[in-house]
């Protein structure tokens, strides 16, 4: 459990740093850099329990993008701006690496069967946030939204 918390903490990091370097705005870093942490803490729970690598990335893309919507709503700035670096520990980057590996070993059954996984994984990243960005805007004023005080600097 405890790996998991460490890895989600890097995550988070690694996700805030990704929106650094994509010139997020610097007050939503904190924002980025959460929902990446929260995602991979959902895939890595789901992944001790089941070992179903697609089911956990499909939840754990679902709840990013949930969160990725709610932010843009309380927040009053694009989802895409939280949902980009929230996908980013989810991306199926090993299994694409070891598919072109076997590629040039030249060992086709594994090289089908990573990529076939890869594309499952991209697949379930996409199927998980189209099932959250299909929700109407309305839904996520559900939790009222914090009304912004315009302080003259």
């Amino acid at each position: 459990m405890v790996t998991i918390l460490v890895q989600s903490i890097v995550s988070a990091f690694a996700c805030a740093a990704f929106s650094v370097v994509f010139n997020a705005p610097r007050r939503e870093l904190f924002w980025c850099g959460l929902n990446g942490g929260l995602g991979w803490l959902v895939y890595s729970m789901l992944m001790a329990k089941s070992e179903h690598a697609v089911s956990a990335t499909l939840a754990a893309a679902a709840a990013v993008t949930l969160v990725a919507r709610l932010l843009s709503y309380h927040r009053q700035a694009p989802s895409t701006l939280y949902h980009i670096p929230g996908i980013l520990p989810l991306v199926p980057g090993m299994a694409v690496y070891h598919a072109m590996q076997a590629a040039i070993r030249g060992f086709i059954l594994e090289t089908y069967s990573n990529a076939l996984l890869a594309l499952k994984l991209a697949g379930a990243i996409g199927v998980g946030s189209i099932l959250i960005l299909v929700l109407p805007y309305s839904f996520f004023e559900l939790i009222p939204r914090r009304e912004r005080t315009n302080k003259k600097v």
